[in-house]
């Protein structure tokens, strides 16, 4: 049994709820990671058949139907690239009473990503002279580091940064803020944080403030309703909102920017590069079944 955990510290049992979600063994990381980076208290996988595993998240009980919403949206998604997660069933049930802070402390460690960044819980951050260390708090809005496409994005942000040019930053999908606070840290004078949810936002204003990126501005809507350009636009969404939001996103960015674009797995990159018609894909990042690019328009 492996045991992974995270996000606020629970304080009656009845206060927490448990997802027990049946999943084909092959599954269980991808679906595991996914629920860390929407704030799951503790994920337990369990050895089941053969062929089979079940995993048990905590969550608090006010998020519970959120989670389920943005799950059932992705398990969408990964079944064009894994016909098996139709089989995937999820259930609620009381949670177990269980000390689920000292789980999450015991074994949420700090994350090496790219060159440059390290991501660390805030009672576990290390002396990383040679790195910039991004202290974030685990909550139930997306985005701690543990998905593949979070460190993707965190990768193509430090790259664009390095190549230089960028003095604005969109962040579009914001959730913990993560992506915002890295590009603030990397020393972008403009940053916009967006999320059409306006929950998330007082998780994200913490972790801002938390790391010292209080310039950032955090908004609450879509790409549709800014009327200013970005150097850079990164949207880690699922692809059917990128394809929707394909002509505000295009908007938003500046003649001569670059568009990073994640959350997609291999079978949806082609619908996506679809709605970007005269851009060319300039850089595509692989990690587990995720992709992620980066566009730039053909005339640059």
């Amino acid at each position: 049994m492996t045991a992974r955990r995270q996000t606020r510290k629970p304080s009656r049992v009845d206060d927490w709820v448990a997802l027990r979600i049946a999943v084909p063994v092959e599954l269980t990381e991808s679906v595991a990671n996914f629920l860390l980076e929407r704030g799951a208290t503790a994920v337990v996988i369990e050895d089941g058949e053969a062929a089979a595993a079940t995993i048990e998240s905590a969550l608090p009980a006010g998020d519970v139907g959120a989670c389920r919403a943005a799950l059932g949206r992705w398990l969408a998604s990964l079944v064009e690239l894994e016909p098996r997660a139709r089989d995937i069933r999820v259930a609620t049930e009381p949670a177990a009473d269980v000390d689920w802070a000292v789980v999450w402390r015991r074994h949420h460690r700090p994350i090496a990503i790219g060159d440059r960044l390290l991501i660390a819980p805030p009672w576990d951050v290390p002396a990383a002279a040679d790195r910039k260390v991004l202290v974030i708090e685990p909550a139930t809005a997306f985005g701690t580091g543990q998905h593949a496409t979070t460190r993707a994005c965190l990768e193509a942000i430090e790259k664009a940064v390095a190549r230089g040019g960028i003095r604005s930053v969109l962040d579009v999908g914001t959730g913990s803020g993560i992506l915002a606070i890295a590009a603030a840290r990397f020393g972008v004078g403009r940053v916009v944080a967006l999320d059409v949810d306006p929950r998330v936002l007082p998780a994200a204003r913490a972790n801002l403030l938390r790391n010292g990126a209080e310039r950032v501005l955090l908004v609450a809507g879509r790409a549709a309703a800014l009327r200013a350009s970005f150097d850079l636009v990164v949207a880690n969404l699922f692809a059917d909102e990128i394809v929707a939001d394909a002509p505000a996103l295009a908007r938003v960015v500046a003649p001569r920017g670059r568009l990073v674009l994640s959350g997609l797995t291999a079978t949806q990159v082609s619908r996506v590069t679809a709605a970007w018609p005269g851009w060319n894909v300039v850089e595509t990042r692989v990690d587990e079944e995720w992709r992620t690019l980066a566009l730039e328009r053909a005339s640059c």
